[in-house]
Formats: C-alpha cells, structure tokens, sequence
C-alpha cells in the first residue's frame, strides 16, 4: 500500500505536509496583531481549516498524477473534497469549511467557470451529484482506509486540543450553501453577514498564508519591538523630538537632508502596538530600493522586505558581492525573498502605495490585508509626489486602516497647505509637525539657503555653451530634461569627457552600472538626466540645469544640487521652454511654478520654497483632477469595505487600474538578443530579463518593422551601454 502524498518534489506526504503546515499556522496566528481572545478563535479555526485542507488529496487521481502516472487530473479540485470530509466532522464550522473549499481557486465566476475560479460543474449541489463530482468521490473513496493513520501521525506529532482525536471517514456532498458561492445580487453579500464573511476571507489569508510558507519550508519570525533599535545617535532636532512623543496619526513637512526618516521611525517606534507591523510607502523602485538597505541597517536584515514589481531583480543585485554565490544561487535567493515578501513573512516592508493598494481594492491575495493592516504603522513618504486619483485612493485607505487601529505618518519636504486640508478632511483633525521657525537649531534648517533661480529663456539645446561654461566654475553639473530624446540629445551636445546619461530607456544592467558610477566616490562631471534622478538617487552637484517642470518635480530636483547646504548658494537655471514640442507636465502648472520662482529674490530658503508651492497649489485640485481625487477616496470597496466584501474572490481588473503602464511594455533590443539567449540557455533567466528596456507603443510599431512579436518582443532600434534605446 502506497503512503499518501501531499507533494510530489521529494515525495512529501500528506501527513508531513500538513504537519508542517499546522506549526506555520500555530506561529502564524501567534504573530497577529489581535487581542488574547481574537487570536485563540482564530487559532481554532485556522488550525481546522489547515488540518483539513489537503485531505482531498487521498483522491487517487491525484496520486497518480504526484507519482508521474499521470499527466493531469482533468482539472478536478481537491479542495472540493477536503471541504466535503471537513463538512462531515461533528460540529463543522461553515466559515472553516468555506476556507477550505476557496484555498486555491476563487468562488465560481459565471456558468462556464473563468480561469483561476471554481467550476460549478465540480461543485456539489444543493440537489443531485453532478457527474464529475461523483467521479471525484468515487476517486477520493478508493484510498479511503489510508486516513486514519495519516490522522494519528498528525495528531501524534501535532499535539493539540483543536484537533479532533479521530475523523469521520465520510464526504458531506452539500458542505457550501449556494448563497456563499453565488456574486449576484442575490448572492452572498446580501445574504450573509458582514461578520462571517469576514472572518471567512481572513480563515482563507491564513490558511492560504500557513499552506505557502510550509511548502516553501519558512517559520515565520516574530514581530521585533521597533523600540529595540537604536534610529540614530545624533542629537535630535526640537521638530524631531516632538514628532518622536507623538501617539497617533500625524502630518511632517521638512526640508531635505534635515532628518524626516529619522523623525518618521521614531515615531514608528513609539506608535508600535503588539505584533504591529510596519510598512514604508514611496513612489519609486529607485528609492524604495535605497530606504529598504536603510532600514536594513537600523532594524536587522532579516525583519526588512522589499515589495515591488521588480524586487527580485534588485535583490539580485544588491547580492552581487558575494562571490560565493554563482548566478544561479543568486537568482533563487533573489526570488524566494521577493516571494517572501508577499507573504505574512517580514515585519517591516518598503513597497510602493500600489502593494498597499492592491489590497485594499480587494486584488489576489487581498485577505493577507485582514491580518497585517490592524494595529500597523504606515509612512507615506514623498506623499506630494502622487497623481489626484492614487492620492484619493491612500487617504481612502487611511482611513480605511484606522479604522482597524492602524496609524498614518504622511511625509514631504513640500507639502502643499490643500494636501494637508485633504488629509485632515479625511481622517479628522490630524497633527501637524514642521520645524519650529521660533527655535534656533529648527530655524536654522528654515532658513538656509542653497540655490539661487535663475528663469532662462529659451531651451535647453539652445544654450549648451551656457552649461559648458558652468564647468569652468564648477566641478560637477547635473542636467535634468523631461524626455529621453532630449536628455540623449543634450548628452551628445556637451564636449566633456567626463559625463554620463541616466533615464529610463536603458536595461536594469546597464542602469545599475551607471547609478553605481554617478554615486560613486569618482562621479562624473556632467551628468544629463530624466526625471528618474528626482527622488531615486543620493547625489550632490555644484550646478543645475533643469527644463522647466511643477514647483515640487524642480524642488526634488534641487535637492540633488548643494544637498546638504554645506556649501554657499549655487546657481539653478530653469529654462524658459522645454525642448520636445509634447508636454510631459501640465502646462498651467508649469507656468504658475516659473512665475513663483520668478518671484523669489536672492538666494532662496527652505521657507520660499515651501511658500512658492502654496502659491503655485493654492487652488488645490480642480476640475478634472478633483473629480479623479473623489473618485479615489470614495472608492466603493475601500469606502464601503462592509458593503463590498465577497469571501472567496478577488478583482481582476486591479493589476490594470493600479498599476497600468500607460501603453508601455518591457522589450528586448535586437542587438542584446544573442546575449538574452545565452543566458536563457544557462538558467539566468533573471539576469536575462534584466536585458529588457521600457518602450512606450505607438500605433503602426509592428507594421514598420520596430516591433517584432516574439517571447519576448524584440524592438528594431539602437541601443547602447552610453545613450540606451534610441527613438526613430
């Protein structure tokens, strides 16, 4: 007699696998950020979904396909059977029965079953078996005798009270009533209880959770006391020591380079609640790769995750010193620790607003949210930096998770007063923190004075002589342009050896290589760039040439001239017109930024600036702009989250919403292609994607001949190490 398998790499058997499942559970429920009493129900529920969850697998169709006698199993479900024999045991609870038969595949979506949903075909009715469910408890019953001692190895190895003592070998058919698998209007959110269904979906996240991480062979670690660590030696400054004894949601305006993450983790520090996690929020890769080695060194490696679309390709690099490690070896740490990071795995996580959002807009995996989000911290770092609807979308989220206990820090050099107006609209009369302009030490970071605006007519292109000249004054010059075509153009213009090109037409190798340069301790002397340097990169110039853009996108690019001040005020010039005839920003704002700085006499202070943008965003958003602002705070499934929660499905269409590329796609370089395939053909696969270069689609792409349909696609265009994809 064959023993039962759970998984067929390394012949796991069932009992093992759901042994290991139950200690994840035991520890995974142990971690929540719950009450004594939330957590040992909880516990219970959990424990049974996850004792039961694989049962089904005693099917024997399944274990032919487990031991390669087979190729498939016809697309039958079983979970479908491990819910029914849960169903069977006395006391059965429904919404542990519900979490079990929803652990792999969503609740049914239209009569022809959808891909990643249950098929009503499969699923027992209220009346008669349909066929295929017969034939898969016919199946289930041929290995039947095998159970009970599969059960004492469980039991004996998984000593707890939750676990029945023996089980009742039978099926119960009608193990779901219908209303909980039916989306309608009829269906279940207008049938059952917003408390069952509830705890229903959060039953199904840990069960889900617990069945990952024991595959995956992971104990989850404890959640640390953020208090522990030590957030920086040096004397605080007064704004910083107030915002550190703050309980409570709270709003942080400060200049760059004065100290907001340090204020922001202290305030981590004192708003932690038990088991309360943390998470870092800002808009880009770039510098959410930065803020994760940060936190690393002030909160221990192992608690720090990193939560984005490309994670494992940054992983991957931030790894490359080891030297022990082959690429291979590489790759699969770089992959396990970005899966990791969707899981209910690392305590602390930097991610964009688009992870948070995700969930709260009920996208894959959304339950996890039921089980983190309660009792957390979240810093909304850079907040100014977002579009109207993705900022209406996090205030609705605020609020959403204080509501759950959670606590809010938003952050920005340059807030805007109608932002901070916003927030306290949307989640009460919230607490401002700015350095203090009465205190000497707060004061001396209002008023110091980094730059002097200088609004140039003309282009860019116009005036390469006037950027040459600054290097007979300056030691380095950093140029900022709004398009890639003419950043590539003004790099090509500037007669210096020494200079280097950064936007986001180079491949991830090639531009980890230049950021590796331009921070190094040998930076270039020029350095012609996108927007992608606004908030991504630690740098320091002498000099800036920037294309004319909104009040806080010039501002960010301030912050990378004189950075620290230390030097006296050296010279911005903001030219007048923008190179490429399309605008990337909008044009009233543009003008309403030159006409503030205009303004600005002399060298200019933190305190200007922050004035200059009041001016310039005094009317706050307006027509269509406050129209995509409502429509994301008053997302019904955010904003009406009782009303709108269905246990046991998730939203396709939020990948789309949220994180739409606006017709941009990751393409290979036809001169890289003979590269990509070689390293295919070695197993580096990530280190081949890495090849791929973001292209903005155009109609008629294929028809000439630039894109050529392949896995990937192949674009027909220059590329170099230097200038990165260039545009016909």
């Amino acid at each position: 007699m064959e023993t039962l398998l759970a998984k067929s790499e390394g012949e796991e058997t069932l009992s093992q696998h759901t042994i290991a499942a139950l200690r994840v559970a035991q520890k995974l429920v142990a971690r929540l950020p719950f009450d004594e009493v939330d957590r040992h129900e909880m516990e219970e529920g959990v424990l049974l979904a996850v004792a039961f969850h694989d049962i089904g697998k005693d099917a024997a169709g399944f274990q032919d396909l487990l031991r390669g006698r087979a190729q498939n199993w016809g697309g039958k479900r079983h979970e479908i059977l491990s819910a029914m024999f849960a169903a069977a045991q006395s006391a059965a609870d429904p919404m542990v029965v519900f979490a079990i038969f929803t652990s792999h595949r969503d609740i049914p979506c239209g009569l022809t079953g959808q891909k990643g949903c249950l098929n009503w075909e499969q699923i027992p009715g209220e009346g008669a078996l349909t066929p295929m469910c017969r034939q898969m408890m016919e199946e289930w019953h041929t290995n039947v005798n095998q159970l009970p001692a599969e059960w004492d190895q469980i039991r004996h190895s998984f000593n707890n009270n939750t676990l029945p003592s023996t089980v009742t070998l039978e099926l119960k058919p009608e193990c779901i009533p219908l209303t909980w698998l039916l989306r309608g209007r009829r269906g279940q959110i207008r049938e059952i209880p917003f408390p069952d269904r509830y705890r229903a979906s959060l039953l199904r996240g840990l069960t889900k959770a617990a069945d990952h991480l024991s595959s995956a062979h992971r104990i989850p670690p404890h959640i640390p006391r953020y208090a522990d660590f030590r957030i920086t030696s040096h004397e605080l400054r007064p704004f910083q020591d107030r915002l550190s004894k703050w309980h409570g949601s709270a709003i942080l305006r400060a200049p760059t380079g004065s100290g907001k993450t340090e204020a922001a983790l202290l305030w981590a520090q004192l708003n932690q609640k038990a088991n309360g996690r943390l998470f870092y929020v800002l808009p880009y890769t770039a510098s959410i790769n930065a803020m994760y080695k940060r936190l690393q060194q002030v909160f221990e490696a192992d608690n720090v995750g990193l939560l984005h679309a490309r994670a494992a390709s940054a992983l991957y690099n931030m790894y490359d010193y080891d030297a022990a490690a082959t690429p291979v070896t590489r790759q699969k740490r770089a992959v396990l620790l970005a899966q990791l990071a969707h899981e209910l795995w690392f305590p602390i996580r930097v991610c964009t607003p688009h992870q948070i959002l995700r969930h709260t807009l009920h996208g894959k995996g959304w339950e996890l949210m039921l089980a983190e989000f309660r009792n957390a911290c979240f810093i909304f770092d850079e907040i100014h930096a977002y579009d109207p609807r993705v900022f209406g979308l996090i205030l609705a989220t605020a609020k959403l998770v204080s509501d759950w206990g959670a606590q809010c820090l938003f952050l920005s050099a340059t807030f805007p007063d109608f932002m901070v107006d916003l927030i306290r609209a949307s989640l009460g009369p919230v607490e401002m923190f700015t350095p203090d302009i009465t205190n000497a030490r707060d004061r001396s970071i209002l008023e110091r004075k980094r730059h002097e605006i200088q609004i140039q007519n003309g282009c860019m292109l116009d005036h390469i002589q006037m950027i040459e000249r600054a290097l007979l004054v300056h030691s380095t010059v950093l140029v900022i342009c709004n398009h890639v075509r003419t950043a590539q153009a003004v790099f090509r213009a500037i007669h210096e050896n020494r200079k280097m090109l950064l936007h986001s037409a180079f491949n991830q190798l090639d531009r980890n290589a230049i950021e590796q340069r331009i921070t190094s301790t040998t930076p270039p002397r020029v350095l012609v760039a996108t927007q992608v340097v606004e908030v991504s990169l630690d740098i320091d110039f002498d000099c800036g040439f920037f294309e004319p853009a909104p009040i806080d996108a010039l501002i960010q690019r301030m912050g990378r001239v004189n950075r620290a001040g230390k030097r006296p005020p050296v010279p911005i010039i903001i030219f007048e017109e923008q190179t490429n005839p399309h605008p990337l920003y909008d044009p009233q704002m543009v003008a309403r930024s030159k006409d503030a700085l205009n303004c600005l006499e002399g060298p200019i202070s933190e305190a200007d600036l922050v004035k200059a943008s009041n001016e310039v965003y005094q009317g706050g958003y307006d027509g269509d702009k406050r129209q995509l602002f409502d429509r994301g705070l008053n997302h019904p499934h955010i904003a009406e989250f009782d009303e709108h929660l269905l246990a046991g499905a998730h939203e396709d269409w939020v990948e789309q919403l949220i994180e739409r590329t606006d017709s941009t796609v990751e393409v290979l370089p036809q001169s890289l292609r003979s590269d990509y395939i070689q390293m295919m053909d070695n197993g580096y696969w990530l280190e081949a994607n890495m090849l791929l270069v973001q292209l903005r689609l155009y109609p008629g792409m294929f028809q000439e001949g630039i894109l050529i349909r392949g896995d990937p696609w192949v674009v027909n265009l220059p590329y170099s190490s230097s200038i990165g994809l260039e545009r016909k």
